[in-house]
């Protein structure tokens, strides 16, 4: 039940959320259910520990989509036109400068 409960509360949170970033909760919940797969096969000594490998591929598509998600909103808000985004990359700025521009 330690595996059950928070899957079908994850699963509940996951079909009612209204955020723009609802696809993240997939990541907990594919965690819980390869916890849960594991709990019930008896043939499988060690869980727990390896499921993190399993959920890469997951990840690895979710997390680029929740970004880009979340950059075409941040960029509706901002309003920016081609033409002040062409000035900026024309800049020139040095290696902590770009650093900054990324976080």
């Amino acid at each position: 039940m330690g595996k059950f409960v928070p899957i079908l509360l994850l699963i509940i949170w996951f079909t009612t959320c209204k955020h723009w970033w609802y696809h993240v909760i997939l990541i907990p919940i594919g965690m819980y259910l390869f916890q849960l797969v594991s709990v019930i096969n008896d043939d499988i000594t060690y869980f727990d520990v390896v499921e993190i490998w399993f959920l890469i591929p997951i990840m690895a598509v979710i997390v680029p989509v929740v970004y880009l998600i979340r950059a075409k909103l941040f960029a509706s808000i901002h309003r920016n036109d081609l033409d002040d985004i062409e000035e900026e990359l024309l800049k020139q700025k040095g290696f902590f400068g770009q650093i900054k521009d990324l976080f």
